[in-house]
């Protein structure tokens, strides 16, 4: 059920919150398949939460669409009083959070129920769903392959209907990517519209964002936690609830960014039918060009050195507990040279000013969220040199990161092997409502793929 219909269930006391939270964590508890999705889950806590919000609808008070919903949080944000671990047992003795962040002392306004933290990979620094500390989370649609990364267990468990809604976060694909190959919906609002106070080395790059089934439940999620917040200076610009109906837009489409990103045949032909379809629909749509020469390389230029200001002042014991692939790409960043990171950023933002060019004319820019479907999980010790940039390969989340736009991944059925196809939809920088409000008029369309 989504957040609406599970609302009215709980309005007409066809169900309560409670019911709804044993029988969610029951599943999860007797999952055969291994998925994996949670690193923490909290029974008792939890179902204080549900009574609460079963009492408020017994009184007719609930506080609002949110109010009773079980949500996961990703294992990168902090919860009070439960353990903020990132995927790392480098945190193993570090305190537990006192305070919720912003976006959780939101959902917990809202009367939502927070019942776990959710899988990623160490650090959240790379999009695949392999963690040596707390091992594979897997894709629900095919257990054999990557539920993506790193919001891994938050794509995971709603995909597999655990739940309605999962807070994750994204700092070069890390809601849209997992989103797009395990077939749900996945959305990164504009920078700061989630407000999220400056903790690391990609402060500039992070943003939270929300993991759903349906466009409409995004929706519901984002009303609640798009507020702003003292602690996060850039959450605090004026919100703008205008939109256009999508057929009064122009609608941009590019099928490359890194001009040497290999497209799976099936991610390719899947992104043509719905560029034809929306054509048919009556929708205006153009090329555009954003073909970047070296993009993955310039982007890991930068990349590394963000890895290795993230641990550089660790005492070295500390450093060697990191995954041993995470210690490559710190070494990679210890030994790169400023002339090769200066170049990266110059590159960066040369494509920056380009995109913005282009948003000059389009409102809209459709591209395919991830250039194949999910991979095969590979053997944890089979990670090579090559492997490590993640960006080759998957160029088309990560330039919104950069320059903070809004954009979502919706499901578009699969491929031939039935595995999740992905289409990304960005808008111009605070227009998050407009992607939302697009994004929802074209579902429907996106459902005949499915």
């Amino acid at each position: 059920m989504n957040i609406d219909q599970l609302h009215q269930a709980f309005s007409r006391r066809e169900l309560s919150p409670v019911t709804v939270l044993e029988t969610l964590l029951d599943e999860i508890e007797a999952d055969k398949q291994d998925i994996n999705a949670f690193v923490l889950i909290d029974r008792e806590v939890a179902l204080e939460q549900a009574r609460t919000s079963e009492q408020r609808f017994a009184n007719g008070t609930p506080i609002g669409l949110l109010d009773g919903i079980p949500v996961s949080v990703k294992d990168m944000i902090a919860v009070r009083g439960w353990p903020n671990r990132r995927g790392s047992r480098t945190t193993e003795h570090d305190p537990v959070p006192a305070r919720d962040a912003p976006s959780v002392a939101a959902l917990r306004a809202a009367g939502a129920v927070i019942f776990g933290k959710t899988t990623s990979t160490e650090f959240g620094w790379t999009i695949m769903s392999s963690n040596p500390h707390t091992g594979v989370t897997r894709n629900p649609v095919n257990p054999c392959h990557s539920a993506g990364g790193s919001s891994s267990g938050a794509a995971a468990h709603v995909a597999k209907g655990w739940g309605p809604l999962a807070l994750g976060s994204d700092a070069g694909g890390s809601v849209r990517i997992p989103a797009a190959l395990c077939g749900v919906v996945g959305f990164k609002p504009t920078y700061g519209a989630i407000p999220s106070p400056p903790l690391s080395a990609f402060a500039d790059f992070a943003h939270q964002g929300v993991i759903t089934r349906t466009v409409a439940d995004a929706q519901v999620a984002f009303a609640s936690l798009s507020k702003g917040h003292y602690s996060d200076p850039c959450s605090l610009f004026q919100r703008s609830f205008d939109s256009q109906p999508g057929k009064y837009l122009k609608i941009g489409w590019c099928d490359r960014i890194d001009a040497d990103d290999v497209i799976d045949a099936s991610v390719d032909q899947r992104f043509k039918e719905v560029r034809e379809k929306l054509s048919k629909q009556g929708y205006w749509l153009e090329r555009v060009d954003l073909k970047t020469e070296g993009f993955a390389h310039s982007i890991w230029a930068v990349w590394v050195a963000r890895i290795f200001e993230s641990f550089q002042s660790w005492p070295d014991e500390k450093r060697q507990l990191l995954d041993a692939a995470l210690l490559c790409v710190y070494d990679e960043g210890a030994a790169i040279d400023t002339a090769s990171v200066s170049a990266g950023r110059t590159a960066l933002r040369d494509f920056h000013n380009r995109l913005n060019a282009v948003f000059g004319e389009v409102d809209i820019l459709l591209t395919p969220t991830t250039s194949a479907p999910a991979p095969q999980l590979p053997d944890a010790s089979a990670c090579t040199q090559t492997d490590l940039n993640w960006f080759a390969g998957n160029s088309f989340a990560f330039p919104f990161n950069m320059s903070h736009q809004p954009g979502i991944s919706m499901p578009v059925g699969t491929s031939s092997e039935g595995l999740p196809i992905g289409l990304q939809i960005v808008g111009r920088k605070y227009a998050d409502q407009q992607v939302l409000s697009f994004s929802a008029e074209i579902e429907p369309i996106l459902n005949l793929f499915t």
